[in-house]
């Protein structure tokens, strides 16, 4: 028995990627440092994760885990793993910046050149997966 499974077509999955994910990610990291400072002082047991347990942050972490799965999925049922995986690295150069920004955190020109690197390598796989994309449906034509 073969069970068929019709796959829709949303054209809202690339704006999902370049949007809610990298936003997504950036909210996760900058709240999961905000909770480990606050955890910093405490020794790694059971009472430390009863206190993490209670804090608002770290429910909202785990909220973000989920919204973050949800989008996730609905990328990957849209676009091709190669074309969508890459796309989440911009969610790198954001985490980069806004570690300088709310943590005051220094960052090295090695870093700045690495997200330069980052943000290019991104143009770049994304514009190859549009070729291969457009290639494919003219065969299909």
């Amino acid at each position: 028995m073969t069970i068929a499974i019709h796959k829709p077509r949303r054209r809202f999955a690339p704006a999902i990627l370049f949007a809610i994910l990298p936003i997504i990610s950036l909210a996760y990291q900058i709240t999961a440092k905000t909770s480990a400072n606050q955890l910093a002082h405490a020794r790694f047991d059971l009472a430390w994760l009863a206190a993490a347990a209670r804090m608002p942050s770290v429910r909202l972490l785990v909220a973000l885990e989920i919204a973050a799965f949800a989008a996730w999925m609905t990328v990957l049922a849209e676009m091709p793993l190669s074309a969508a995986f890459p796309l989440s690295a911009v969610s790198y150069v954001l985490i980069i910046a806004a570690s300088a920004v709310v943590f005051h955190e220094p960052i090295s020109g090695l870093q700045v050149v690495g997200s330069l690197a980052i943000l290019l390598g991104v143009l770049l796989i994304g514009r190859g997966a549009k070729t291969v994309e457009l290639a494919a449906s003219e065969a299909d034509a």
